[in-house]
């Protein structure tokens, strides 16, 4: 995956930072649409499973948008 420069979501500063932020900002896109086919009794597993998933990638991410920040602080 490139690094859109051209995001309008992306800030300038740290790129790790810009990185995790689109990332994070993608995935709760995608959990958005994945949340209505709950509702669909064939998917409804494979739904709650992608929903998991990416709840705890989102998670992840936040833990190390966190470190990042604080390597930047002590530096």
């Amino acid at each position: 995956m490139a690094f859109p420069n051209d995001d309008p979501t992306v800030e300038h500063g740290d790129r790790t930072i810009q990185l995790i932020d689109l990332l994070v900002a993608r995935l709760e896109e995608c959990l958005g649409e994945v949340l209505p086919l709950e509702t669909d009794d064939q998917l409804k597993e494979y739904a709650r499973d992608a929903r998991n998933k990416i709840a705890s990638a989102v998670e992840q991410l936040g833990r190390a948008r966190v470190r990042r920040e604080q390597q930047i602080g002590g530096s």
